[in-house]
């Protein structure tokens, strides 16, 4: 008995995945099938036949059955070589999924693949989704900023975990303006309270911006504007020291200008400007202006001025200039919108 038993169990076990192999096919054929150019192949080496037509269903957007061929792969051949790309390809199915449900569940899925596989070549590209996935849920500064703070974390997270990783100067590039977003929440928020009379609150606010956020786009009017709101509070001395530190640190700003009229008007010496900061100021590029659509139409979108492209890592080939060819690795390009509570229907 004890020389048949493991035959046995052998025959009942290929017998099962060949009964799922072939229920997963007709389910799928129900669902349209595959093209004549996709070859079938037997069921002699099935989890390479499930890992060719789930990423040609991703490639497609048919993201259901991608999914449920990726699930099946992982399942049923947890030995098979096609086991980290099927799993990062599962994560994939839902990041492109598009709803609020899907970016949850992508997040998880591509955690559980950093887990199994922290030592993978694409464990970075991986995170790098997984902050992807929160910046893609990004509001504007007036709005709701818990997806902008978990983006915050999950690249910081990237950068420090990943620090070799081709994506680290994407990964800082997206980290300042994520942080260019939070700083200006916490801004506003600020000026809010300066408006209504509590200028403790907005000395708080300013002074947050001003120590997480030094590279701050806007810094020099934060400075400023906490100038202002400890003169208004019946602070001149503390007033006087970031009218200064405007000045010396920002000199080529409206707000340093203000800053010295402020201090003459005070009766005050005007401190003379940084030659570092200076020279910085004079060397550095106009910002780039906005067409005037684009400015119309950023007044009534609800996403910031936050890329959403990315060059991390998918199983899903180029075919434009065959990068990717024989690894089945590609890039990603994310369309900047708000996503809705549904995803887009599939095509």
């Amino acid at each position: 008995m004890t020389a048949i038993e493991p035959r046995i169990g052998c025959q009942v076990e290929t017998a099962g995945r060949n009964l799922s192999a072939l229920f997963l096919l007709c389910c799928l054929a129900g669902c349209g099938g595959y093209p004549d150019d996709i070859d079938l192949g037997g069921l002699d080496e099935p989890d390479r036949t499930l890992y060719d037509r789930a990423v040609h269903d991703l490639d497609r957007g048919q993201l259901t059955r991608s999914r449920l061929l990726f699930q099946n792969l992982v399942n049923t051949y947890p030995d098979s070589e096609y086991l980290p790309l099927a799993k990062y390809g599962l994560a994939e199915t839902f990041y492109h999924g598009g709803s609020r449900a899907d970016m949850v569940q992508a997040q998880a899925e591509f955690k559980d693949f950093i887990t199994f596989f922290p030592t993978s070549d694409m464990a970075d590209d991986a995170q790098m989704l997984v902050a992807m996935a929160h910046v893609r849920q990004m509001e504007k500064s007036d709005r709701d900023p818990t997806q902008g703070q978990m983006a915050e974390v999950e690249l910081q997270n990237m950068i420090a975990s990943y620090p070799d990783s081709d994506l680290a100067v994407e990964a800082r590039e997206l980290l300042r303006a994520v942080q260019d977003v939070l700083a200006e929440h916490h801004r506003k928020v600020a000026d809010f309270y300066a408006t209504t009379g509590n200028y403790a609150g907005a000395v708080d606010r300013y002074l947050e911006v001003l120590d997480r956020y030094p590279d701050y786009t806007d810094l020099a009017e934060s400075v400023y504007r906490l100038g202002e709101t400890m003169r208004r509070g019946q602070n001149d001395g503390e007033a006087i020291v970031y009218y200064n530190r405007v000045i010396r640190n920002h000199p080529m700003t409206d707000a340093a200008d203000e800053a010295r009229e402020r201090l003459e008007e005070m009766g005050q010496p005007v401190p003379t400007s940084n030659p570092a900061a200076l020279a910085r100021a004079e060397s550095a590029e106009p910002p780039e202006g906005k067409g005037i659509f684009a400015r119309v139409f950023g007044l009534w979108s609800r996403r910031p001025d936050v890329p959403t492209d990315t060059a991390a890592a998918s199983i899903i080939p180029r075919e434009e200039d065959g990068e990717g060819a024989g690894t089945g690795l590609g890039t990603f390009e994310v369309e900047g919108a708000v996503l809705g509570t549904e995803g887009p229907p599939e095509r």
